[in-house]
């Protein structure tokens, strides 16, 4: 059967302030079925990390034709799979790297000149956190 990773839906938002793509657990086959069938709808001012930084997805061509500014790579502290993989994270050496696991919920705000983005730890930090 075909792998539910291979089913995922992906999307992409846009308006006057800037764009988004949420990629969802997609992995390199089906980012290579994104360039093929729309390369020139791929280009986004802020992108989901694909597959939580695995080595089975972003590939050096999908990362190019996005060409995100800002990444957030959406992954469990201290996760089993050890998400993400060093090797992935250096593909996104141009972008702004957001990791959920370190920043918490990270909420992209499409309004203005471009996206805003912010971290859920940085807004609403605990006494513990040396405040």
């Amino acid at each position: 059967g075909v792998k539910p990773n291979h089913l995922s839906c992906v999307l992409r938002i846009a308006n006057a302030s800037g764009s988004v793509l949420l990629t969802a657990d997609i992995e390199a086959r089906d980012e290579q079925a994104l360039l093929r069938r729309a390369p020139d709808r791929l280009a986004s001012d802020v992108l989901l990390v694909p597959h939580h930084g695995s080595t089975t997805s972003s590939t050096p061509d999908f990362v190019a034709a996005v060409g995100a500014r800002e990444a957030i790579i959406p992954v469990g502290y201290r996760n089993r799979f050890q998400h993400p993989r060093p090797e992935v994270v250096a593909r996104y050496g141009n972008s702004r790297l957001w990791r959920t696991d370190r920043d918490g919920a990270v909420r992209v705000v499409l309004a203005g000149d471009r996206p805003s983005l912010s971290a859920y730890r940085d807004e609403y930090r605990r006494y513990w956190h040396g405040q």
